[in-house]
């Protein structure tokens, strides 16, 4: 019988952002606060995942990457400073195998989006952290059901929740299963243009 996941972390929204990051779910070992050292107990904070790396060089901010709070609060202290939220779309699920990847995923229980964005009426972008983000976000909590394009090579859409349009990017994965599909420097452009100064 495998163990629900559930997720460990509160949305972290800074009161002025404008951007909201969103992601599904952490992995496994992070459900169950069985980190690594050179973890961070934070979004994201898997020593496997790029996204830190990733938003580190973007920004020239320097990040620690070990298990501390310090290194916690050098994460919020950088969304704060690029006005951006994050949190993720799935509360709870199945981890099958034990298995991070978003195909792994089952019996899906996704958090209260539209409300958290009610709560937040200045974020006006949203910025997946996948493709599958977008498809939970259609069939679950868009109010029209799609993401119209507005750019695809710049992985630009718009989207409709609670009658507000957003503006949405779709960030190129972070994951350690994503990085075979699109090296790291076309990566890196991208979050360059997204969260650079």
């Amino acid at each position: 019988m495998e163990k629900y996941s559930i997720h460990p972390y509160e949305p972290y929204i800074p009161l002025n952002a404008t951007k909201l990051i969103v992601g599904t779910i952490p992995p496994y070992r992070f459900c169950f606060q069985k980190l690594e050292p050179e973890d961070v107990n934070f979004y994201y904070g898997s020593k496997d995942n790029a996204f830190w790396e990733l938003m580190s060089e973007a920004t020239g901010v320097q990040l620690d990457y070990v298990n501390s709070k310090e290194a916690i609060e050098q994460r919020k202290n950088l969304l704060c400073k690029l006005n951006t939220g994050i949190t993720d779309v799935i509360e709870s699920c199945i981890h099958h195998n034990q298995k991070s990847d978003d195909n792994s995923l089952e019996i899906i229980k996704l958090k209260g989006l539209k409300e958290l964005l009610l709560q937040y009426p200045k974020i006006n972008t949203l910025l997946y952290t996948s493709e599958y983000v977008k498809t939970l976000i259609n069939y679950n909590i868009a109010d029209n059901s799609y993401h119209r394009w507005i750019d695809k090579s710049q992985r630009k859409y718009t989207t409709v929740i609670n009658g507000k349009e957003y503006d949405v990017v779709i960030l190129y994965s972070p994951s350690p299963s994503a990085l075979r599909r699109v090296n790291m420097q076309t990566r890196l452009t991208q979050y360059k243009t997204v969260f650079g100064k």
